[in-house]
């Protein structure tokens, strides 16, 4: 294992991450491990702790955290802010670490599949169309209950759809996304242990 030192460290990492002050009161962790106990997650990935990272965000050490594939394994159940007696919001936390991950071109595996449902939502106003014949099979039912066949989606709610996906650069962002730009990623905590391979 490479030793770690401070210098490699990111001052006020914290604040880096969670730029959009969804989890304000992540200092006052108090280790107390009730965010693992009742992970489903950490119950079934022995390198999964959820207290391990946020130790990790508070001590600065950014380059561990993007490179981890642990930060994709949450899977937003909040059950560790559900049982947190300070209510730090980890899911939202979570979110924040993937997104500064996304930055530096780790974890690119796991959101590329969504591309073309979100590129598609572009062009027909739906997060989810499905294909043919999913499509019919929708068809059918609604005509059973006697509503149109196929949701309609106005033509001014697309463009206004489009508008605030091509204001906050989501339309580029997405656009961007390449398998070939992701960076490997490696399990860095196994079975409570720091690892660096």
């Amino acid at each position: 294992m490479v030793r770690e030192r401070d210098k490699d460290w990111t001052d006020d990492l914290y604040k880096k991450v969670d730029c959009y002050d969804l989890v304000d009161n992540l200092e006052q962790c108090l280790q107390c491990g009730k965010c693992v106990g009742n992970c489903p997650v950490a119950a079934i990935t022995p390198s999964y702790n959820s207290r391990q990272i946020i130790r990790d965000i508070l001590m600065g050490n950014m380059e561990r955290l993007i490179r981890s594939e642990e930060i994709w394994r949450c899977f937003w159940c909040a059950n560790c802010y559900r049982v947190c007696p300070v209510d730090i919001h980890f899911p939202f936390l979570m979110m924040e670490l993937r997104f500064k991950a996304l930055e530096y071109h780790y974890g690119i595996k796991y959101v590329f599949p969504f591309k073309k449902f979100a590129l598609r939502a572009l062009e027909e106003g739906l997060t989810f169309v499905p294909g043919t014949k999913g499509r019919e099979k929708i068809q059918n039912l609604r005509a059973t209950i006697d509503t149109e066949p196929w949701p309609v989606v106005s033509d001014k709610a697309k463009k206004e759809f489009k508008a605030i996906f091509d204001l906050t650069g989501t339309t580029e962002w997405i656009e961007a996304l390449n398998e070939e730009s992701d960076n490997p990623m490696i399990c860095t905590y196994r079975e409570g242990k720091i690892v660096d391979e």
